[in-house]
């Protein structure tokens, strides 16, 4: 019998591959307002960015996250971090900081789950 959080590690999964590789342009079209963007170099020293997305955030109108979390959330919000190069995603990382379980995989699909289809 599958979990019933198969289909958001799933959808979390699906994003995370298809995302890779997508113009930066994506993330405030599906996903919304970044919570932070910071300035980094790689070992290499090529820069790059990191757009950092959260569970935690509140939600506009329009379903999209906005850049306000609720401060009494980060500690067990789903934390989604893009690597940007060159205007491209080259690598997302996500922090399920709540442990697996108890529905928590829902929060983590929640936050990307409309870049999937885009």
């Amino acid at each position: 019998m599958t979990g019933c959080g198969a289909p958001h590690l799933a959808a979390v999964r699906t994003a995370k591959h298809e995302l890779v590789g997508k113009d930066v342009a994506v993330l405030s079209r599906c996903v919304g307002e970044p919570l932070s963007v910071r300035a980094f170099e790689t070992s290499a020293g090529v820069p790059r960015q990191s757009y950092a997305y959260s569970s935690a955030q509140a939600r506009g109108p329009d379903g999209l996250l906005i850049g306000a979390p609720a401060p009494d959330a980060e500690d067990r919000a789903c934390v989604f971090d893009f690597a940007v190069e060159d205007g491209q995603i080259v690598a997302v990382r996500s922090d399920n900081r709540a442990g697996w379980g108890f529905g928590s995989i829902k929060n983590c699909s929640a936050v990307i789950e409309r870049s999937v289809s885009d």
